[in-house]
């Protein structure tokens, strides 16, 4: 966070960053087709020499780096622990079978709604959206391509269903996170969100029952029986394979934290592969690391389950260092807080101050590519004017989760799109237009904020605790 007694960097010099990524990001992802790692660590050397040039120490600028990556070390290692748990799920069978499961009991008609339910649920349940993305989300691809449904209106499903309940879940990182930085309540917290996630779901669920007639009216459906008799000839399924997710549910719902239930199901899920599969340590320790991969004679299904491994996080787990460092260098010389003091100047209105909250989160989200600065920093620099506009701080946690956290999978080279496209296959243009609740939350925010809808306000008589917890 930046401290006072460090010297704040002009306006003019806090934006040449931003620039510099910006057109970096530009040039290299859409001229050059290239990843935007190296776009990202210009502008985080670009963050540094400006602030050096603005009379920031060494010291200081290191620290703002280092705090920002030590804090999210945990999510970090999540990522990987996933990645590995995507790689043995799909070995021993776990994945195939509830995607084989899927065909016998999914229609065309019907999967998209209830996907979009199914993921919404789980997430609720675990608290993690990119836990859901990599379980339920990866089978849910496999079952939309035996079933014809088009993978990338599944992957909106799966993004918009796992997103919603991750963002009212109390087992949630991100939404204790958003809560705690502005010392709200959880609960209230969660419960003021339900006003405007609620109706994005109906919209979406709506939405994704009249694609699922339009899809199915095409005729041109799969052949669904030989892609699930391909599936069953190359895997051995048992009752037993369900045993793994279910437990790793059970943990949850007894708060055991997400580390170890992830590795829960790694461990399970690698003895499922050992005893139904006949698979050895030796090609488990390999597929731990390196992912699946299979040879079945059909490109469709090869390029479904040969994926996972903790090698395949290694583009996420790079792009967050990079981005938080990033992020960290420009909040802890100033940099940010030079460019919201700008912005504030429009926030004469609860609905022109809510506004600019949500597009100052998406611009942190694009530039930083990470959510959770998405969340924060804009939380810190904005809780003076909601308090001077007599808003109760749930307003602020609300509209920050709309902003920064759902729109963080929108955006091609933040951690959340690079994870979904690392899991699922799909690339973010693909996806993105179906990824309804995504923006549609930020709109309704937007609208009742300018209504006066569900806004709550702090009563005269009545002073807002500093912290609520």
């Amino acid at each position: 966070m930046y401290e006072k007694e460090t010297p704040m960097p002009s306006i003019y010099v806090s934006i040449i960053p931003l620039l510099v990524t910006g057109l970096a990001l530009w040039f290299s992802i859409f001229i050059l087709d290239t990843q935007p790692h190296f776009a990202l660590f210009l502008g985080a050397t670009t963050a540094g020499l400006c602030a050096y040039a603005s009379g920031s120490s060494w010291e200081v600028i290191r620290e703002g780096f280092k705090h920002s990556i030590s804090r999210t070390i945990s999510a970090l290692l999540i990522l990987l622990i996933i990645g590995m748990l995507i790689g043995v799920w799909i070995a021993s069978g776990i994945v195939p079978a509830l995607m084989f499961f899927g065909f016998e009991f999914l229609t065309a008609r019907w999967f998209l709604p209830l996907i979009l339910l199914l993921c919404g649920a789980m997430s609720l349940i675990t608290g993690s959206s990119w836990t859901t993305i990599g379980t339920i989300g990866v089978a849910a691809v496999g079952v939309s391509e035996g079933l014809g449904v088009p993978v990338a209106m599944t992957a909106g499903a799966v993004v918009s269903g796992a997103f919603f309940g991750d963002k009212i879940s109390p087992m949630s990182d991100s939404t204790n996170l958003t809560s705690s930085v502005l010392g709200v309540n959880l609960f209230e917290h969660i419960r003021h969100m339900l006003y405007t996630t609620v109706p994005a779901m109906l919209v979406s669920l709506a939405i994704f029952t009249s694609m699922g007639f339009i899809v199915s009216g095409h005729g041109e459906l799969s052949d669904v029986s030989a892609f699930s008799e391909s599936i069953q000839q190359h895997f051995n399924f048992s009752i037993w394979l369900f045993v793994p997710p279910i437990a790793v549910i059970v943990l949850i719902l007894l708060k055991v934290p997400a580390i170890p239930c992830l590795i829960a199901g790694l461990i399970l899920g690698g003895g499922a592969y050992i005893l139904f599969q006949g698979g050895s340590l030796e090609v488990l320790f390999e597929t731990i690391h390196s992912g699946f991969r299979i040879d079945t004679g059909s490109e469709e299904i090869d390029a479904l389950f040969s994926r996972g491994g903790m090698e395949s996080m290694y583009d996420v787990v790079t792009l967050a260092l990079i981005s938080l460092a990033l992020g960290g260098i420009m909040d802890r010389t100033g940099m940010l807080h030079s460019i919201v003091l700008k912005l504030s100047r429009f926030v004469g209105s609860v609905g022109n101050l809510t506004v600019t909250v949500l597009m100052t989160s998406l611009i942190v989200n694009v530039f930083s590519a990470n959510q959770y600065l998405a969340v924060i920093l804009p939380g810190q620099m904005y809780e003076e004017s909601y308090r001077g506009h007599n808003l109760k701080l749930k307003n602020l946690t609300r509209t920050l989760e709309a902003g920064g956290t759902l729109t963080a999978p929108l955006i091609p080279w933040n951690s959340s799109a690079v994870f979904v496209y690392s899991a699922l296959g799909v690339t973010t243009g693909a996806y993105a237009p179906y990824a309804v609740l995504c923006y549609l939350t930020a709109i309704i925010v937007a609208i009742f904020a300018y209504a006066n809808i569900f806004t709550d306000h702090v009563a005269p008589t009545e002073t807002e605790p500093e912290d609520q917890q």
